[in-house]
């Protein structure tokens, strides 16, 4: 009994001694405190999550909430509801809505310039995009588009307004100060959502299976990056969400049906790494410390979170039905 005894303490000496020599050579990574706002399309709300992937409140927004920009004042983001065809400006810190842009058929995608406050809207239904004063919701311009307008970007000196056509395969360029239309980018198959880094244009087709890299002045098309994991067709890569994270020269791809994160080069075009997540990964955000790229995963209504230093997805979490949308604050 006494022997029994003393060899149990000395398994048990022997598991903790083991599991301290594993876990001191595993590096931590120190997570700033932030909190991710993001939307859900078919449950009608939207989530405020923290650091530690934490669910902190859960408000009920509208009908069918998708795209959403953060606006000039931190507390604020605006979210495109298309089933309830207008735009909703969210307070995230007194969790209330500060008021709403109405008549808005079939709000998909946002984008704000911030200096001159104009608020742009991809129509999904309409074949058109909508400019708004955001201060007042007036209407200032509607721009003529092809079928299913998803995408939309301006450039910070907010000379050039580029929308995406899923069913056109174009990519339309509009005049900034005029909103008269200058040109047509003909792209591949479904392009789906755009990204400005500095002279670059990136555009997602989702069913092209690449990323296409144009250069903001002359539309000529410099690049283009085509992904294919290990065991997925080409047809299952449906590239969605672009996002830059300069501080690291990557640029991240939600590559949708193929379930995975595709992290870039942006300077050689190199695919770094594809990162395994939930199905159907969709929006993407970046923590404020750049250590921690967000992932909304569609179909399998949750997120992930990826360490960019490990480059390893630390958790994932439920999120609410169909998440769309995110954005990230300090």
């Amino acid at each position: 009994m006494n022997t029994n005894h003393h060899l149990l303490n000395f398994k048990r000496q022997l598991i903790a001694a083991l599991a301290a020599i594993f876990f001191s050579a595993v590096p931590v990574t120190s997570v700033s405190a932030f909190e991710a706002v993001l939307t859900n399309e078919r449950s009608g709300n939207v989530i405020h999550v923290d650091q530690n992937g934490s669910t902190t409140q859960v408000i009920p927004i509208c009908k069918r909430p998708r795209g959403m920009v953060r606006g000039p004042a931190e507390t604020q983001v605006t979210i495109a509801c298309s089933d309830d065809h207008k735009l909703v400006i969210y307070n995230r810190t007194t969790r209330t809505i500060d008021s709403e842009i109405l008549a808005v058929p079939g709000a998909m995608n946002v984008a704000l310039h911030v200096a001159s406050k104009r608020l742009f809207v991809t129509n999904e239904g309409n074949a058109r995009a909508s400019v708004f004063d955001l201060p007042s919701g007036q209407l200032i311009a509607e721009l003529p588009t092809g079928l299913e307008p998803d995408g939309i970007v301006i450039t910070d000196d907010g000379k050039n307004i580029f929308v995406a056509s899923e069913n056109a395969g174009l990519v339309h360029v509009f005049d900034g100060a005029t909103y008269e239309p200058k040109e047509v980018i003909r792209t591949n198959l479904r392009p789906r959502r755009i990204a400005l880094f500095k002279d670059e244009l990136w555009v997602s087709s989702e069913m092209g299976s690449r990323v296409e890299i144009f250069d903001i002045q002359t539309r000529k098309k410099r690049a283009e990056v085509i992904f294919a994991p290990k065991g997925f067709r080409p047809e299952q890569m449906t590239p969605v969400d672009i996002l830059f994270n300069e501080s690291k020269n990557e640029a991240y791809i939600a590559l949708g049906s193929a379930n995975h994160v595709a992290i870039i080069d942006i300077t050689t075009r190199e695919i770094i790494k594809y990162i395994l997540v939930g199905k159907r990964a969709w929006g993407l955000g970046l923590s404020p410390d750049k250590q921690t790229l967000i992932v909304l995963n569609g179909l399998s209504d949750d997120f992930t979170f990826i360490d960019l230093q490990t480059k390893r997805p630390k958790l994932t979490k439920r999120a609410g039905l169909i998440p769309h949308s995110v954005e990230v604050f300090k």
